[in-house]
């Protein structure tokens, strides 16, 4: 790729830079690899499988497999598939009826009513048909077309327990042949599944996503259910126990967003937590466990409260609120970054659920990010089918211009706007500065895992012109001769989350200030992202989350929107 900078291009010094790089150099990734003009990928030319030796367990913060590689996992949420969401698959809110007094706004609801009208073997066909259409060997090629090496597959209780749609009773009879399929399907496409009990029995947050909808946070008792805990923790050993030899299966999501209506999750969850932990352990010691929090670094305990061991904490991320308000989008992502180290928890780190809409730089945002920290992601999600026609919710959507009432359509009327799930009939969106979602996640899910700027004594050296940065006046600056160099200190940020100082002298730090680069104390304007490219490193300003860049005159500025613009230092 060649960065287009101040009328230069850095093509001329790749050669010079690699041998650089090579000694001098660790490696983050934030950088963008193409133009993301692509709307399609082919399929991969060979399709892949996963063996024993891909087996994933965690090594400190990192996740491993059999041979010792570090894997990264990148990804998406197979949301929609084994547990609808009205918004975004297609179904509306409906009922009652003479033939059904249900309302039907969720997972569970909607197949009363069907049901209701078609009896259990009707309503088990019509999900098969969904889920056929929903997802097919198209869409594990897409994924991997992408460079996806992992799917989140978000499932609940009734996905391999239906019968329990019409009575707990009924609970404990089985059929993993659904999970089966996905997971074997994925690994034919060299993918890891992760195992997400989005809904657990009774419901674990009373959300619609959980497929069983509880109006008031007060009604959700799932913490003090000593019945449904029990089915939940019976069906992760019958899962564990199932999964077991299984390398294709990258961990256990024991329990989605797990706060009452998603709100904090304090000692009373952890306990379930356990509980669940512990019959997973009694059947299967080897698989990785993940544990969510909602939402943040201090709603889990550090995993030596309670002995867990080979697992792996997961959090979610929206800013919606925020619109396309790039620095509070930014802003709040450092927020959550800084918020989750803080608590040095010695465990891989995953973002399990993001969006980040129709703005293509805070996609680079937030995937640069993730990246050149090394966290395992999976945005929220892969596909949307819904009347809103132009979203990013999903890389792909399908235009709903009439939604399934459960209640009212026939058996065929229903049939038939199934049909119109597949992936082949989606709009891809290219409202993003010209780029589509699908060419963004191909840019980040196929970047190299990033590793931090060690810390150090450095001197910097602008990639384009071959000048070190120095210090003028008490400004920082590029000099105007080579021999003018000085040395600038780069240490860890107190938080550990990835930031660093860069100080020119004692309590001297690079700062922010009302856009440029100056001299500055300890405080969050004097943090930075290194950020790693083929020609050195960038540095994406805490507060102002833009890249710094250097203007006509050798001065730093911190407003910089896009990596092409931004100053890049080889460090020696």
């Amino acid at each position: 790729m060649k960065y287009t900078i101040r009328g230069w291009t850095r093509s001329v010094l790749a050669v010079a830079m690699g041998f650089v790089m090579a000694f001098g150099l660790s490696a983050c990734d934030f950088g963008r690899k193409d133009d993301g003009k692509d709307d399609e990928f082919d399929p991969p030319l060979e399709v892949g499988t996963l063996t024993a030796d891909d087996f994933l367990k965690t090594e400190g913060d990192l996740v491993k497999n059999r041979k010792g590689e570090e894997i990264s996992l990148r990804g998406v949420n197979a949301g929609g598939l084994f547990v609808i969401e009205q918004w975004m698959n297609g179904f509306q809110a409906s009922g009652p009826t003479e033939e059904s007094s249900v309302i039907a706004r969720d997972f569970r609801t909607t197949s009363q009513v069907f049901i209701d009208r078609f009896g259990l073997e009707g309503a088990e066909e019509l999900w098969k048909n969904y889920q056929e259409n929903w997802w097919s060997e198209a869409d594990f090629k897409n994924c991997a077309a992408m460079g996806m090496n992992c799917i989140r597959l978000p499932f609940t209780y009734m996905t391999v327990d239906f019968d329990t749609v019409v009575s707990y009773d009924n609970a404990g009879d089985y059929d993993f042949t659904p999970l089966d399929d996905f997971v074997e399907q994925a690994a034919s496409y060299g993918m890891y599944t992760i195992l997400d009990m989005h809904g657990a029995y009774g419901s674990q947050n009373g959300q619609d996503h959980s497929g069983q909808t509880i109006d008031d946070a007060k009604d959700v008792d799932f913490y003090s259910n000593p019945q449904m805990i029990g089915l939940t923790a019976d069906l992760w050993a019958a899962l564990a126990e199932h999964y077991k030899d299984n390398p294709a299966v990258a961990g256990y999501d024991i329990l989605n967003e797990p706060g009452e209506k998603a709100q904090s999750t304090n000692e009373k969850h952890f306990a379930v937590f356990d509980t669940i932990y512990q019959a997973i352990r009694a059947k299967d010691p080897d698989h990785i466990v993940i544990f969510e929090s909602c939402w943040e670094g201090e709603n889990l305990p550090h995993p030596d409260e309670y002995g867990w061991e080979n697992c792996m904490y997961s959090f979610h991320h929206y800013t919606s609120s925020l619109g396309d308000n790039y620095v509070g989008h930014g802003t709040s992502w450092n927020q959550k970054i800084t918020n989750v180290y803080r608590e040095n928890f010695g465990v891989p780190l995953q973002m399990g659920e993001f969006n980040n809409y129709n703005s293509a730089e805070q996609w680079d945002y937030t995937l640069g990010l993730l990246n050149g920290l090394g966290w395992h992601w999976e945005s929220w999600t892969y596909k949307v089918h819904n009347t809103w026609e132009n979203t990013a919710w999903g890389i792909y959507t399908i235009y709903a211009s009439t939604k399934v009432n459960a209640h009212t359509d026939s058996y065929e009327t229903i049939l038939q706007k199934f049909s119109g799930l597949k992936t082949t009939s989606a709009i891809h969106k290219v409202e993003m500065d010209g780029r589509t979602l699908e060419s963004i996640m191909k840019e980040y899910c196929t970047a190299p895992r990033g590793t931090k700027l060690e810390s150090g004594n450095y001197l910097f050296y602008d990639s384009l012109t071959d000048m070190p940065l120095t210090v003028i006046g008490g400004i920082p600056m590029l000099a105007n001769d080579r021999n003018a160099s000085r040395r600038f200190i780069v240490s860890e940020s107190s938080d550990r989350d990835g930031t660093v100082l860069i100080t020119a002298s004692m309590n001297s730090h690079l700062s922010v200030s009302g856009g440029n680069v100056v001299l500055g104390v300890d405080a969050p304007s004097a943090r930075f992202y290194p950020v790693y490219t083929e020609y050195g490193y960038a540095f994406v300003s805490y507060t102002t989350c833009r890249y710094l860049r250097l203007d006509e005159d050798g001065r730093l500025h911190a407003d910089g929107k896009t990596l092409e613009e931004s100053a890049i230092f080889y460090c020696q």
